[in-house]
């Protein structure tokens, strides 16, 4: 039984090495556009939360407000998104995607829907007890992963 957990632990281990390997070295490309992670991370929070206060996003997203404002500024430059200062209030940018931005963000919403696609083709294969397993896995596997976010704080 030993051996099996260890075999278990190992490749769980190696799953999340995998995912943080992707996570640090995959840039996603577009129409010959390199983005970084930190790039996407931005511009999905900006499509979903249509906030634009970069201290607002800085809290939000666990991230200094210089952070921010060095990302909008790359991908500014890289013609993803447009910055206006708000004429009424100097402290709010409006930040709109220009066509470009717009099409990078379409394009990779596609493959994250592929990939939720395939997993859920695969999970629907399994019985409910199965799933079950997987899902009081992930919470427990999470619950762990909060508690080592909270030292390396």
């Amino acid at each position: 039984m030993e051996i099996q957990h260890a075999a278990l632990i190992t490749q769980i281990f190696g799953f999340i090495h995998k995912i943080l390997f992707i996570e640090k070295k995959n840039k996603f490309q577009f129409d010959g556009v390199k983005l970084y992670p930190s790039e996407i991370h931005l511009i999905l929070f900006i499509h979903q939360d249509q906030d634009t206060n970069a201290t607002r996003m800085a809290e939000r997203l666990g991230l200094t407000k210089g952070a921010i404002s060095q990302t909008l500024s790359r991908l500014e430059k890289k013609g993803i998104l447009r910055k206006t200062k708000d004429p009424f209030n100097k402290n709010e940018l409006t930040i709109e995607f220009t066509p470009l931005g717009k099409s990078a963000l379409e394009h990779y919403l596609n493959l994250s829907a592929e990939l939720h696609r395939q997993y859920d083709q695969y999970l629907s294969t399994l019985t409910e007890t199965e799933r079950t397993t997987i899902r009081g896995f992930l919470s427990h596997a999470e619950l762990i992963m909060d508690r080592i976010a909270e030292k390396v704080r």
